[in-house]
C-alpha cells in the first residue's frame, strides 16, 4: 500500500496536469530538467494520510509497512540526488 499510493498520486497528477503526454514521457521530461527526485519526494506525501488512517484504525503493522516504504522512497531519492 505504501508503495502504490505515491505511484497512484503521480499518475493522477499526470492525468490532470499533462493529459497530452504519456506517463513515460512525463517521467523523462522531469528527469531531463533534473527535478524527478523532487517530484518523487512530493508524491510520497499522500502516504501520510494512509499512515495516519492505519494508526487511527489500529492497523499498526500496516502503518509500519507504510513507514518502511516511505523510508525506501527517501533512500531512493537520496541515491538519485547524488548519482
Amino acid at each position: 500500500m505504501g508503495i502504490l499510493v505515491p505511484f497512484i498520486a503521480l499518475v493522477i497528477y499526470q492525468q490532470i496536469k499533462f493529459t497530452s503526454i504519456s506517463l513515460l514521457e512525463f517521467f523523462r521530461a522531469y528527469e531531463q530538467i533534473g527535478v524527478l527526485s523532487h517530484v518523487i519526494s512530493l508524491a510520497v506525501i499522500p502516504n501520510l494520510l494512509v499512515f495516519f488512517g492505519f494508526i487511527q484504525f489500529n492497523f499498526l503493522k500496516a502503518a509500519r509497512g507504510v513507514l518502511l516504504s516511505t523510508f525506501l522512497f527517501a533512500f531512493t531519492v537520496l541515491i538519485m540526488r547524488f548519482i
